[in-house]
């Protein structure tokens, strides 16, 4: 059924199988060092059995001699330069000791093939032979070239991705925790946003959409009050189309500039207004007295006389009012700090106010925590606030006090249903002598933003859609 040829190819292929399974298996267990012996004792005998397997099916003329390519390619990838050399001076020389042995007879002359080699000239074999030793050199020292060349761009590019990952990891390191936020966006899609930016998760994507659209930030910084946040900000390009969006929130640098600023506004007007305060409080109580002597020397027939007095009484007490509270704000405050809760602080200040105020309709709903202030002053501050609600009501409306506790601090809102703040008065509203009543000194929401950030707290006013809007900010005592 099977030729001999057919036979000697099975029988060797199924030897050679069994051979690289043994090698295999045993290969496991050397040590590293010694694996490139190894190697050579391997090709070694692999080539010299498929040198006996040509020897079986024509010697030379074998057309399993071919396989023998395969051991040198192979040896030139594993071994180098060295290895294809090895393989093909071995090949040779085995090829050659076979020439000698078949010339000689030395060994039975089994097939046809052998018997025409026999018979033919040494310079026809030795022709043979050369012709497959440089095809033999050539193909392992080309294996081995390519080998080395995969071997060396696969290193290259080994490090390459080593320098690009240590890079990455660098760069993940430096900009996740800088205290800027980046983000990096494409197409209006964020592609990466470090530790800094997630702070801002919530609203990110609008400060994201408003930042883009200020053209002035274009490879340039610039700034711009975002969300009650005061932010530092530039828009730079990146790769493939993307962008890059680095901000920084400058909120506490601006109120830090903004509080030295308002103390050194006030530091000077205190010094005018108590030096004024001063010239003019003296002859005014003694015009006062003089109105007075004067309204008690009038005849009861003389109206005239007493409604003339009687405006310069009133007047001349409002005067030393409005004095008196310019002493009152231009004074050092000693403040006499402790821990109080706020529910407790709101429900003495609502007893008072409501006997004062019965048109104003007020509901507190505050969360019972404590904060470090001074309580007199913290009733004047709710005082002052509660009060200029209900001058701008005329008397009448209602004021919604609530509360809300995060990140350590309590932020105190108070709402009106009343006209509201004038847009363009919002950024006066807390100056000293800045009011819009007719009557106003100016000093009650002054005194509400001295007293305030005396706690290391802020306050806000503006505008809901029903009326006016005051925020509180303070720090939670922590035990509380």
């Amino acid at each position: 059924m099977f030729s001999f040829a057919n036979k000697v190819f099975l029988s060797a292929a199924f030897i050679i199988v069994l051979l690289n399974i043994i090698s295999l298996i045993i290969n496991r267990s050397i040590p590293d060092e010694f694996l490139p012996a190894t190697a050579y004792i391997q090709f070694s005998i692999e080539i010299f059995f498929w040198v006996v397997v040509s020897y079986l099916s024509g010697g030379i003329e074998s057309p399993y001699l071919y396989v023998i390519i395969i051991n040198i390619v192979y040896a030139g990838i594993l071994l180098r330069e060295k290895g294809a050399v090895f393989t093909t001076l071995l090949a040779f020389i085995l090829l050659l000791s076979q020439g000698v042995i078949i010339k000689m007879s030395l060994l039975p002359l089994i097939s046809t093939e052998l018997v025409e080699l026999y018979a033919s000239k040494w310079e026809t074999y030795f022709s043979r032979l050369f012709t497959y030793l440089l095809f033999f050199s050539f193909t392992g020292l080309v294996a081995s070239k390519i080998s080395k060349g995969f071997q060396q761009t696969s290193q290259n590019l080994f490090e390459s991705a080593q320098r690009n990952r240590e890079l990455r990891s660098h760069f993940f390191a430096i900009f996740s925790n800088i205290n800027m936020g980046i983000v990096i966006s494409s197409n209006n899609r964020k592609v990466y946003y470090n530790k800094h930016a997630s702070q801002f998760a919530d609203d990110l994507d609008e400060i994201i959409n408003i930042i883009k659209q200020d053209e002035s930030a274009r490879d340039r910084w610039s700034e711009k009050q975002i969300l009650d946040k005061w932010l530092s900000y530039t828009v730079m390009p990146y790769v493939e189309n993307q962008e890059v969006i680095i901000f920084s929130d400058v909120t506490d640098v601006r109120k830090h500039e903004e509080e030295l600023e308002y103390h050194e506004r006030m530091s000077a007007i205190g010094r005018l207004t108590a030096s004024i305060a001063h010239e003019i409080k003296n002859p005014l109580t003694s015009l006062i007295g003089a109105s007075e002597l004067m309204f008690s020397e009038l005849s009861p027939e003389n109206i005239e006389g007493e409604q003339l007095i009687a405006i310069v009484q009133r007047e001349g007490l409002r005067v030393k009012t409005l004095l008196d509270s310019l002493f009152r704000y231009t004074e050092e405050i000693r403040y006499a700090m402790n821990d109080w809760s706020v529910v407790e602080i709101f429900s003495d200040v609502e007893k008072l106010f409501k006997i004062g105020n019965p048109g104003i309709e007020l509901n507190i709903e505050v969360k019972d925590v404590r904060i470090y202030v001074d309580y007199d002053r913290m009733k004047e501050v709710i005082w002052n606030i509660l009060l200029n609600s209900a001058e701008a009501m005329g008397g009448n409306g209602k004021i919604d006090i609530s509360s809300t506790v995060s990140d350590n601090r309590i932020r105190i809102v108070f709402d009106d249903n009343g006209p509201g703040f004038e847009e363009k008065n919002l950024g006066k509203i807390f100056d000293p002598f800045f009011s819009t009543k007719k009557r106003g000194t100016g000093l009650g929401l002054a005194q509400v933003y001295r007293v305030i950030n005396k706690f290391k707290g802020s306050v806000k006013a503006l505008n809901t859609e029903n009326g006016a809007r005051i925020k509180i900010s303070l720090e939670v005592n922590e035990e509380s």
